[in-house]
């Protein structure tokens, strides 16, 4: 066997012997660098839920986004401002607690107590609200499209020129709240109770309204979900 056949025998045993030997070799001789990062990044995106935070942390830095608040008592605080995107507030004590244009997107706030609570400007866009109670709320100019405010209690709040775009209000409490303004396309309003509500200029277009008491609302100048304009206070 001449040496260029001897030559061409030991490329093509190396071929086949190297992915061999890295199918047999051990991961940390390997990649033990490629593993070291991978685990990196595994950890750096752990959910944050599982991350408790003081109370006196929060007032100092206003900020706990992805963090576990639940039950987390929280009221007559100023929280103008925090970033709470992501965080689980479910059951949370919130009454009287000052968020003005805090950054709350995705945002869990189920079963949470906000009576009095002052919310100007929030972000809740994509957040849950089911079963939490909004009594007397500030809830003017505030984002809560495609929130999910199932059974909530939204009694006497301000959502003056809100946007609840495709938001979910089934079975909510929205009676003698003010809506002027509110933006309510294609928003699930089931069985909501909007009695002796001022919804003037409320956009309503496309919005579902299935068992909803409107009995005293005074829809002057809004536009109905079929594209319609009611003038005067009626009962739709």
């Amino acid at each position: 066997m001449n040496f260029k056949t001897l030559l061409i025998f030991a490329t093509i045993l190396a071929a086949i012997g190297l992915p061999l030997a890295l199918y047999l070799a051990p991961e940390e001789t390997i990649s033990s660098p490629i593993h070291k990062q991978l685990e990196k990044v595994k950890n750096s995106i752990q959910p944050l839920k599982a991350k408790k935070v003081s109370v006196e942390q929060i007032l100092k830095t206003k900020r706990c986004p992805g963090c576990n608040l639940t039950e987390i008592d929280l009221s007559g605080l100023d929280l103008s401002g925090a970033d709470f995107r992501n965080t689980d507030l479910s059951r949370a004590n919130l009454t009287n607690t000052q968020f003005k244009d805090a950054k709350m997107s995705g945002a869990r706030l189920n079963e949470a107590q906000l009576k009095n609570a002052d919310l100007d400007g929030v972000d809740l866009h994509d957040s849950e609200l089911k079963n939490a109670d909004l009594t007397d709320a500030n809830l003017f100019n505030i984002r809560l499209d495609n929130a999910d405010l199932s059974n909530a209690t939204l009694h006497r709040v301000e959502l003056r020129d809100a946007d609840l775009i495709g938001a979910t209000l089934k079975n909510a409490d929205l009676s003698h709240a003010s809506l002027y303004g509110t933006r309510l396309t294609e928003a699930n309003l089931t069985g909501t109770n909007l009695s002796n509500t001022n919804m003037r200029y409320a956009n309503l277009l496309n919005a579902t309204m299935a068992g909803a008491n409107l009995q005293g609302a005074d829809l002057q100048l809004a536009v109905m979900p079929d594209g319609t304009t009611v003038y005067g206070t009626t009962q739709y």
